[in-house]
């Protein structure tokens, strides 16, 4: 099996969340590298119970808008987000680093690096979330484009 078929294929959606279409009306497809981030990005804005049929799938830190900067919830924000991505197993054990650029009441980015299964390169992708609108800035910090 070929890395990329490991990393998966799935639908793709944009930037906004909406199915992608082609020009010819068709839904568009992810796959591989691409295939993961995508669904990194689901995992990470998903709270735990929030899907039917895998109520353990997702990641706490939707639970930390609003809170403010305090050791604890920068400790539970980096927790959060370890714990979500430890449980893909399309990445790399013990490759997962997560740095806080921006936590305060009103936002929440971080810098999450992960070594998919069978790459030697580490993705690098910038995180987060707002109080204002529950946005995700995720990008491939290697790619000035969002993911």
């Amino acid at each position: 099996m070929k890395r990329e078929d490991y990393l998966g294929a799935d639908i793709l959606f944009d930037a906004e969340g909406d199915l992608a279409v082609s020009a010819t009306g068709d839904l568009v497809i992810t796959q591989g590298r691409s295939c993961l981030l995508q669904d990194v990005r689901d995992r990470l804005y998903t709270l735990p119970g929030d899907l039917f049929s895998h109520d353990t799938w997702g990641c706490g830190i939707g639970r930390l808008l609003g809170a403010p900067d305090t050791p604890l919830n920068r400790a539970l924000a980096i927790r959060y987000i370890r714990f979500a991505l430890e449980a893909e197993p399309r990445i790399e054990d013990n490759s997962i680093s997560i740095k806080p650029l921006v936590f305060n009441n009103e936002e929440k980015r971080f810098e999450i690096r992960f070594t998919p299964v069978g790459s030697l390169t580490p993705d690098v992708l910038v995180w987060g979330f707002g109080i204002n609108d529950f946005s995700f800035l995720m990008s491939d910090a290697r790619s000035p484009r969002p993911v």
